[in-house]
């Protein structure tokens, strides 16, 4: 009955919960129904188009999904993960910008050794994600380095400098280099962060973000082919990871402008949820994550 409390929590319709269980609808109401007597209260409100939570559900809500998760996890480590037989579904958060270079090189080592094994990759903030981390909707997320809590623990898998770009005929810059008064002066592209609040590399923990801040936006772009396109056809100036832009100056023609300003390296972790620590098929896939940066950076 917890576990279908929890569902009901996290869906907020009972449809929703008893599609996510494989269970039927009436068998969602009359567990909520029991639930409400031994606990003295409704738990949810009818609303429009689903179910609200009482004050008191969200209140012990945290308590019982970690106790699930703990459970879930026990059974898990007592189950041998055979990737070579496994047909598990798995689901990874990330953002565009690894879609392009880590992500295919994941899909690669993954193949090689779980030929039946599936990867379903999506695209959340980062406030989405650690909470999709903790009910173990998702398996892993890889991102930016972020601050992170108690229950959701992280690996750092590479680091990567932060360069300039521009368009390879660019006026202004016959030489390969940028002050960081150029590089205020100068129009830029962004690219955003999925939050919409500000542009990804603002997102970070970088010592340089009041810099960024102070940049000339003069567009912004969702996706990591949308920035490096916007710079092609434009005098706008765009920041990027050294290893994306590199493998894409060709392609794009484009050309890096080295600095002196933008000094620290962007992280890039793997995040898994405290509860799944001791999960042996998450295990095996946070290891296929690093087998797969390694060989994204030495593509």
């Amino acid at each position: 009955m917890l576990a279908i409390f929890a569902a009901v929590v996290e869906e907020r319709k009972y449809t929703k919960a008893a599609k996510r269980l494989g269970i039927t609808q009436p068998s969602v109401s009359q567990s909520i129904s029991k639930l409400r007597d031994i606990y003295n209260d409704p738990l949810f409100v009818r609303e429009k188009l689903g179910v609200r939570p009482t004050a008191f559900a969200l209140e012990i809500y945290p308590d019982i999904a970690d106790a699930i998760l703990k459970l879930d996890a026990l059974s898990a480590t007592r189950t041998r993960f055979d990737p070579s037989l496994s047909k598990r579904v798995f689901k990874i958060s990330t953002i565009s910008l690894f879609e392009h270079t880590l992500i295919p090189e994941l899909f690669k080592v993954v193949e090689s050794e779980a030929p039946n094994v599936t990867i379903l990759v999506d695209n959340h903030s980062t406030k989405e994600t650690k909470d999709m981390l903790r009910r173990s909707s998702i398996d892993l997320s890889i991102e930016g380095s972020s601050e992170t809590e108690p229950s959701i623990h992280s690996h750092r898998i590479y680091d990567d400098e932060l360069v300039v770009v521009c368009r390879k005929n660019h006026p202004a810059f016959p030489a390969s280099l940028i002050s960081e008064s150029e590089f205020l002066e100068h129009q830029h592209v962004t690219l955003s962060s999925i939050s919409g609040n500000h542009s990804f590399f603002e997102s970070l923990r970088l010592s340089s973000v009041q810099l960024l801040q102070k940049r000339k936006v003069k567009r912004q772009v969702a996706s990591y082919w949308g920035l490096l396109s916007s710079v092609q056809d434009s005098d706008n100036l765009a920041i990027f990871t050294r290893k994306m832009a590199a493998d894409n100056l060709d392609v794009f023609n484009l050309k890096i402008l080295d600095n002196n300003f933008l000094e620290q390296k962007v992280e890039v972790c793997v995040y898994w949820s405290k509860a799944r620590n001791l999960d042996s098929s998450v295990a095996w896939l946070r290891e296929k994550v690093k087998a797969a940066a390694i060989n994204a950076l030495s593509a």
